[in-house]
């Protein structure tokens, strides 16, 4: 597929293609495979779509929902018709066309005939493509698509009609993997989310020059206390592995609440001791002997910002309004971007939302990472480097029948651009404290211009305090 075909698919999700539905609704439509949990489930409005794919398609999508993507699959697959004698709506052809929209899913033949787990994300992508190309009206001898999809094909619903089946798919699709852990299923039957987060903790911040760990519910995860110590040395020590390996400078910055400090209040003894758990963490670092416990300390004191919301004592000096909330630096409540997501709910569902724990890497845009990094150059002094945010989700999953707990991480969108901000804010002003020798005068992240002049002072305004990792053990 051509490049054009690309960019004209991305703009159609965007909403920039105008077109009308093609036919109308019966007005008794077919409720083949939908029974009555659906009502409770569906909008109407999406109770309306299915009953139109429902005459295609007879697997029930709310017991059902991977089923019925699979045989929506076969369906697209038979009309797309024959080319010298073969069809059209080829594997090949399937996949030729994710790629070439940048939605490629992996094990794309296994999946679509059951033999392994269809994700929330691959539902979302796999219906939106099938019933956006549902009725081919290109030329019938051609097998290629050298113009835009949306010419040779004609929609099955309208464009907010498809985004609100895809949504359905994914949610009821994510809570089907929640239910079956709930039942107690073995993992062969559900995949688990995401990637290692250790792995996925060093990947990234070998790339970066910052790490937030922020987290609107607990700012470290460890199902068993026993282990807890354990988890953050291990991921304290693949971090410090990635800084020996290029000594770059890169910086690690944790944000936490100390919250009202009210006794009769329980969100603030919570938030205290949460405080606390990452307190004892970090002095176990320091107190526990290795043969590495004074160089890997030494590191941390260097590169380390505790960014502490402390609003009893701290008081701005001078009033410089930030264009940001203190939620856009704690996540203390779930950006709207996120709520309802596939990706979120995969990670947390409806019932774990006070577990919320996210790692932010602030590292060079993509096209200017590799000149960035040249042995000459120094990731963090390329004057006017363009900058860009990933997130990531963490969450702890059972990995199997011993009950033992895994943690694993997966990437959320972007949340918007007041976090662009407060993040670009945070990152400058700890860099200052800190004192690194190339530390920036400004930011630029996806478009977005921040000065490092007042940035103390911003956060300051909503009540945090910066301190060095030494000041955040005497609290």
């Amino acid at each position: 597929m051509s490049s054009f075909a690309f960019s004209s698919f991305l703009a159609k999700r965007e909403g920039r293609f105008s077109k009308s539905r093609v036919g109308s609704l019966p007005s008794e439509a077919s409720r083949t495979g939908i029974g009555a949990p659906m009502d409770s489930l569906a909008s109407p409005k999406v109770l309306e779509s299915l009953d139109l794919i429902a005459n295609y398609v007879s697997a029930n999508p709310t017991g059902a929902p991977d089923e019925f993507v699979r045989e929506l699959a076969h369906r697209w697959k038979e009309r797309g018709g024959l080319v010298a004698g073969k069809p059209r709506h080829s594997d090949r052809y399937l996949d030729d066309l994710l790629r070439a929209l940048g939605t490629p899913i992996k094990s794309l033949t296994p999946k679509l005939v059951g033999r392994t787990h269809l994700k929330p994300t691959d539902a979302d992508v796999l219906v939106h493509l099938f019933l956006s190309h549902w009725t081919y009206i290109g030329d019938p001898n051609s097998g290629e698509i050298s113009v835009r999809s949306a010419d040779l094909y004609r929609p099955l619903l309208s464009d907010a009609e498809i985004e609100g089946v895809c949504r359905f798919f994914a949610e009821r699709i994510s809570a089907v993997v929640v239910e079956a852990r709930s039942e107690g299923e073995s993992t062969a039957t559900s995949v688990l989310p995401g990637q290692d987060t250790f792995d996925l903790l060093a990947n990234e911040f070998k790339e970066a020059v910052a790490l937030f760990q922020v987290s609107g519910g607990q700012t470290v995860l460890f199902a068993e206390a026993e282990k807890a110590l354990a988890g953050f040395r291990k991921a304290m020590n693949r971090l410090w592995a990635v800084h020996k390996a290029d000594a770059r400078e890169r910086i690690l910055i944790w944000t936490v609440d100390l919250g009202r400090q009210d006794i009769e209040d329980p969100e603030s003894l919570i938030r205290f001791m949460n405080v606390q758990a990452l307190t004892s963490r970090f002095k176990a670092l320091k107190l526990f002997k290795e043969s590495v416990t004074e160089a890997r300390w030494n590191w941390l004191q260097s590169r380390t910002v505790i960014v502490l919301h402390d609003t009893l004592s701290v008081r701005p000096e001078v009033p410089r309004l930030p264009a940001f909330d203190p939620h856009h630096v704690l996540f203390s409540a779930i950006p709207p971007k996120w709520a309802g997501s596939p990706e979120f709910l995969e990670l947390y569902g409806h019932e774990r939302l006070q577990q919320t724990n996210y790692a932010i890497f602030l590292r060079p845009a993509v096209k200017e990472f590799h000149e960035a990094t040249k042995p000459s150059n120094n990731i963090s002094s390329v004057e006017h480097q363009s900058y860009a945010l990933r997130y990531f989700g963490n969450a702890l999953f059972k990995s199997g029948e011993e009950g033992e707990y895994e943690m694993r991480g997966l990437e959320l969108k972007a949340p918007g651009r007041s976090y662009v901000e407060a993040l670009g804010t945070t990152y400058l002003a700890a860099a200052k404290m800190l004192g690194l020798p190339s530390a920036p005068t400004e930011l630029f992240i996806e478009g977005m211009k921040i000065d490092s002049m007042h940035a103390t002072e911003k956060l300051r305004h909503h009540g945090f305090r910066l301190l060095r990792l030494g000041e955040f053990l005497k609290l």
